[in-house]
């Protein structure tokens, strides 16, 4: 199950666990707060408990099995990061194979403390939302609050944050504080409103160049200019996005290590590797492509700092050749 059907649908008749996969810190508290909803308002907040490395399973699982002193269901939150023991394991395997039906067990899962139970526990993906899904849950929040929104719009705004969900949520809030009732938010209102990451800006500037869409390019690099970024800077910001796009594009490490040796966010890694997959249906010998991009980048970079090019003739010859490999 994506963690996105539980945001816009709730959890009615909830299953007594559920394993939480996924790396998206503000889906997995918005999941955990969607099964307190599921206890009567006046103790949702005495029936929500949290367990982690401290806490031995015996205690978690005896609390699992003893029924609320409030006589609804306890929800019940195992933040387990260190290994579990094998006498521990055991314990939970034999709660999950009957467990209680007056609390809903929730589970990080995280390593391999889990394997063994999740056949018989329902699986939440709380990874990073895809655009589709972001739009349908950020779409419904802006008409509830009175305004609509253009689907090209939301596009922009999902690209703009890179796909983090809370951001895309705390924006679109400022969005709809910003409309009137009735009011359409438009792209140019995101445009206005959202100050869009140069990291993401950045990578959705070179998406628009290898889909040939020169026009939505050249906008994003107008858009830098017209803040006052020096050429220098744009021009190591472009080349340092087409090496990153380019190690993505050949590397087969999981996303968070790739973060790390990038010095990425892990939503940046996952948001460019969808723009990759799409790339390279799209455009023949796309991997190749880049290869020689980033190589005649650097050496735009070397004959401005060796003083054989202005910041600003390198900036523009970079932006050619750009140019001319997205119409082949």
């Amino acid at each position: 199950m994506r963690a996105v059907e539980l945001l816009i649908n709730g959890a009615e008749n909830p299953a007594p666990v559920y394993l939480l996969k996924g790396n998206d810190g503000y889906v997995r508290r918005e999941v955990v707060r969607i099964f307190q909803d599921t206890v009567p308002s006046d103790v949702r907040d005495l029936c929500l408990e949290e367990y982690g490395d401290d806490d031995d399973m015996s205690v978690v699982i005896a609390n699992l099995s003893t029924v609320s002193m409030f006589g609804d269901r306890k929800v019940v939150y195992l933040r387990r990061q260190k290994d579990l023991s094998e006498r521990e394991k055991a314990a939970l395997e034999e709660y999950v194979s009957d467990p209680a039906d007056t609390a809903i067990l929730l589970i990080d899962d995280k390593g391999q403390n889990y394997v063994r139970i999740a056949r018989k526990c329902e699986i939440v993906d709380c990874g990073t939302v895809t655009e589709q899904e972001a739009k349908t849950y950020v779409g419904a929040m802006i008409r509830e609050s009175g305004a609509s929104v253009k689907d090209g719009a939301l596009s922009l705004l999902y690209s703009y944050c890179g796909g983090d969900l809370g951001r895309i949520v705390s924006e679109a809030r400022k969005l709809t504080s910003f409309a009137e009732v009735g009011h359409e938010i438009t792209e140019n209102d995101v445009e206005q409103l959202v100050a869009a990451d140069v990291e993401y800006k950045m990578y959705e500037m070179a998406s628009a160049f290898t889909d040939g869409n020169a026009e939505k390019a050249l906008s994003v690099l107008a858009s830098f200019r017209a803040k006052g970024e020096p050429p220098v800077r744009l021009l190591y910001n472009i080349t340092a996005a087409y090496r990153k796009v380019f190690h993505m594009a050949i590397s087969d490490l999981p996303s968070e290590l790739e973060a790390q040796a990038l010095d990425m966010s892990v939503r940046a890694v996952e948001f460019n590797r969808r723009m990759i997959a799409q790339n390279k249906k799209k455009v023949n010998g796309y991997v190749v492509k880049l290869k020689e991009l980033v190589e005649y980048l650097y050496e735009l970079e070397y004959k401005f700092k060796s003083g054989a090019l202005t910041d600003e003739s390198a900036l523009n010859m970079a932006v050619a050749k750009l140019l001319a490999v997205s119409k082949r």
